[in-house]
């Protein structure tokens, strides 16, 4: 029992290991990729991050499968290195290791089925929520004593008042109106549409086609609209599969039918990593065999995308897509048990 335990335990810690590190490089890129959405008054670099985990459920179920071979060879390369392959051989059964197996295998698919059908769809949900929400936000770059904004407005202020927010002794031009603002002071109020300037006691020069100016002025206010309020637009991933096969848009129903086909590749993955873990050989071999064996399963990720391309585009029917997905799994199968006997 204590044999089975501790098999188990060490290959689900390779597994989540994998794991943790596939998601942390996808949250640190996406918390990347919005970084410039949350220049603002103040950095909302929390808040970005927060945004960018709502997605990492979705990229879970996309990257389990590739996870799972990936510590099945981790975790049969230490088996192999510290002999403890030959022991499991001596110690456990055939019947006993497929046990195992079968309880692991299960207990990742029920999980899968779970995170890509409710988890995924209820943290895709909020992300779009809140992501339009930073999205509709003005992206202003407020760094030392300069506020930018791109093509509106570039504010340069000698002090600022931390209670009131008032900036003095302000010179301001105006991008898209080639107006320039002098002013002893400039408070600012943002709202979600527009963003609020008024300046006081200064001067504004004008120098353009239009107007030639120079005026001086006890208060002055300046109007910036906010251009960027985006509507939320739900895609596939805000949908479970039942809701997406009934769904009146084509592109969502064959969107259905991917989700059945990724199942299928995860089993095909499971499957073929049941087999990856009991390969006893030497450490040159088992490169090899990983190396082989890694190089279908991309190739029959190829195919398959490709597929659901022209899925996707109605060049292929659904019953041409099925037939063609479920034939290379099945190839790639035969072709693994032909290279491995013991597959």
């Amino acid at each position: 029992m204590k044999l089975k335990l501790y098999l188990t335990i060490s290959y689900v810690k390779y597994i989540l290991l994998m794991l943790v590190v596939f998601l942390l490089i996808v949250w640190l890129a996406q918390i990347v990729r919005y970084l410039d959405l949350s220049q603002s008054y103040s950095m909302q670099f929390g808040k970005v991050a927060i945004l960018s985990s709502y997605l990492l459920p979705n990229a879970l179920s996309t990257i389990l499968p590739i996870v799972v071979f990936i510590a099945s060879c981790f975790f049969n390369y230490q088996l192999n290195q510290t002999n403890e392959i030959n022991i499991f051989n001596l110690y456990l059964s055939k019947n006993s290791l497929k046990i195992i197996i079968t309880i692991t295998y299960s207990l990742i698919l029920a999980f899968y089925i779970i995170n890509t059908e409710i988890i995924s769809v209820k943290a895709y949900n909020k992300y779009k929520f809140e992501e339009i929400e930073l999205r509709n936000q003005f992206k202003i770059n407020d760094s030392g004593n300069e506020i930018y904004i791109k093509n509106k407005l570039n504010l340069i202020y000698e002090n600022k008042n931390p209670e009131d927010s008032v900036l003095e002794n302000v010179i301001t031009f105006l991008i898209d109106e080639n107006v320039l603002i002098k002013a002893k002071e400039v408070q600012y109020i943002q709202s979600e549409k527009e963003l609020l300037f008024t300046f006081v006691n200064g001067q504004r020069i004008t120098s353009s086609k239009n107007e030639k100016s120079f005026t001086d002025f006890d208060k002055l206010e300046y109007r910036i609209v906010n251009s960027n309020l985006n509507t939320i637009s739900f895609g596939k991933e805000n949908y479970n599969f039942f809701e997406l096969i009934k769904h009146e848009n084509v592109f969502f129903q064959k969107s259905a039918h991917r989700k059945i086909l990724d199942l299928l590749l995860l089993i095909f993955i499971l499957y073929l990593s049941s087999k990856i873990i009991t390969i006893s050989s030497k450490s040159k071999n088992l490169i090899k065999n990983y190396s082989y064996n890694l190089f279908f399963i991309l190739l029959s990720f190829t195919y398959m995308s490709l597929m659901t391309n022209l899925f996707v585009s109605e060049l292929l029917s659904t019953e041409l897509y099925y037939i063609n997905n479920i034939f290379i799994v099945i190839l790639t199968t035969i072709i693994f048990r032909k290279k491995y006997a013991s597959l």
